[in-house]
């Protein structure tokens, strides 16, 4: 009788093993095609009103992509972890999952609820963090970052650039731009800079700090011949960037490209030291340079003039005043925040700048701190920040001790880090965060 319970046992655990490889294969398969889609058709959609209505249609596709993606898999049998999702959870995993519960703590308890579940402006509401974070928690168990995910979201880069490109020297491709307009006449006559398949440029440079990474850190680190073919989306995603002259994102790739070096080349530890301190020195030169020397205007200027002490509000396009502002309002919600996306309804003081062209002062409201970071601190509060950061924290730990052996690490982990430096003065969007949770979460994958 004890040798039948045994054999029945034995029979019952290995159709369950059955079952859970059959639900690993379902998973790994949806994952990959998922995130074929995510890297190709995604950033090259636009809509069909042009600028005018991409941020809704972008919203739309962003809803049918990941919210189908995070519906399909656990629909299809699919499970995050077959024995429990706390126990075999990394730590990374757990911080996410913390960090999506506290946002909706923060958005049950606002004020503003239930306009918080999808938000009040820019579409960054509850169930768009929700969507983030499920699709980090599902691809950091299923999502590979292989050779055909790299030559598909090159092949999108590219045609992203071109249009740009084609955009830059007057043209309107597909007519995003109103009628009998272009890309410079950007503030003049119409309101707001875009460009590309992403819309504001700003939002583009914040794609192209996850671009450029991709790119020249697998030139570095892969061996097949055929990654010289990456040259051409890095070449023409740099001609963009500079082309549209965001600092934030030309900060972010060549600071981050830089502070990459010791950790992506494929060295000896003793000689990863030695380029470290070469770039730190690097760095070093060029804050006492701005120090020194005011070279020219615009960003240079405003730099020297910050390490002098003289700081001016209209600095960084008014980011100084807008920080100010959502700083100061912090403290009356501190621990949970104001509810996600609600920053249109706090009453900040608005900035105002002269635009030359026009000839007139133009009064802009506040919707979002333009540094991601402070925009989770205003909106979800102190504890979702310290959880995002702490997982951010752990997957660049991870990157570097992981880096040397991997590939795929080096890649991601690099990417993660040209989008965190211009996220300090970005705007996170459900038009190019996705790329970033992406990153980190296949970063999550290849780091275990």
């Amino acid at each position: 009788m004890p040798f039948c319970i045994i054999v029945g046992a034995g029979k019952e655990a290995a159709v369950l093993k059955h079952k859970t490889e059959e639900a690993a294969l379902v998973g790994r398969k949806i994952t990959a095609v998922f995130l074929l889609l995510a890297v190709s058709l995604f950033p090259l959609f636009f809509g069909f009103r042009g600028y005018q209505g991409i941020m809704e249609a972008k919203f739309a596709a962003f809803c049918v992509l990941f919210g189908g993606y995070a519906l399909a898999m656990p629909l299809s049998g699919v499970r995050l972890s077959p024995t429990g999702l706390w126990k075999t959870s990394s730590r990374v995993q757990r911080l996410v999952f913390l960090y999506m519960l506290l946002t909706w703590v923060s958005a049950l308890l606002s004020p503003h609820f239930p306009r918080t579940l999808i938000g009040v402006s820019r579409y960054e509401g509850a169930v768009t963090i929700s969507l983030y974070c499920l699709c980090f928690l599902f691809v950091s168990v299923y999502g590979r970052a292989g050779g055909r995910l790299l030559a598909v979201f090159a092949a999108a880069v590219t045609l992203f650039c071109l249009l740009s490109l084609a955009q830059l020297f007057g043209f309107n491709p597909f007519w995003l731009y109103p009628a009998g307009t272009n890309y410079h006449d950007a503030f003049v006559r119409y309101a707001g800079a875009f460009i590309g398949t992403i819309g504001n440029t700003d939002l583009a440079s914040a794609f192209l700090c996850v671009a450029v990474p991709v790119c020249w850190i697998s030139l570095l680190r892969l061996r097949d011949r055929r990654r010289f073919l990456l040259l051409i989306p890095l070449l023409l995603s740099l001609a963009i960037l500079i082309g549209i002259r965001v600092s934030a994102g030309i900060l972010g790739v060549f600071v981050g490209g830089l502070l990459s070096l010791p950790v992506v080349l494929p060295a000896k530890n003793r000689t990863r030291l030695l380029i470290f301190g070469c770039v730190v020195c690097l760095l070093l030169l060029i804050t006492a340079a701005l120090y020194l020397f005011d070279i020219g205007g615009g960003t240079l200027h405003e730099a020297h003039a910050l390490l002098r002490g003289g700081a001016d509000e209209s600095f960084g396009s008014n980011r100084l005043h807008i920080w100010r502002a959502v700083w100061e309002k912090i403290s009356e919600r501190p621990l949970f925040g104001f509810g996600p996306d609600t920053m249109m309804e706090a009453g900040l003081e608005p900035f105002r700048r002269y635009d030359e062209a026009l000839g007139e002062t133009i009064v802009a409201h506040i919707d979002t701190a333009h540094n991601e970071y402070l925009n989770i601190l205003f909106h979800q509060g102190l504890f979702a920040l310290l959880s995002y950061l702490a997982a951010l924290l752990l997957l660049a730990v991870r990157w570097v001790k992981r880096s040397p052996a991997s590939d795929a690490c080096a890649v991601l982990g690099g990417a993660a880090l040209c989008y965190g430096i211009q996220a300090f003065f970005g705007i996170g969007m459900c038009l190019t965060a996705p790329f970033f949770w992406l990153s980190i979460s296949l970063l999550d994958n290849a780091a275990r």
